[in-house]
């Protein structure tokens, strides 16, 4: 089930035609900083391709 969520991240298992197909996805602070823009944040579902 795909929850929409686009991903341009080619390496990525999850990425299927540029949509993320994880049942469910976690998004958390890069190196636990203080977040103002996307820049900051990183994936935690990342999975890479085999």
């Amino acid at each position: 089930m795909s929850l929409g969520i686009k991903c341009m991240v080619e390496e990525c298992t999850y990425n299927k035609n540029n949509v993320c197909d994880a049942e469910t996805i976690e998004v958390a602070s890069s190196m636990g900083r203080e977040v103002n823009d996307s820049d900051g944040t990183a994936c935690k579902t990342f999975k890479a391709r085999q």
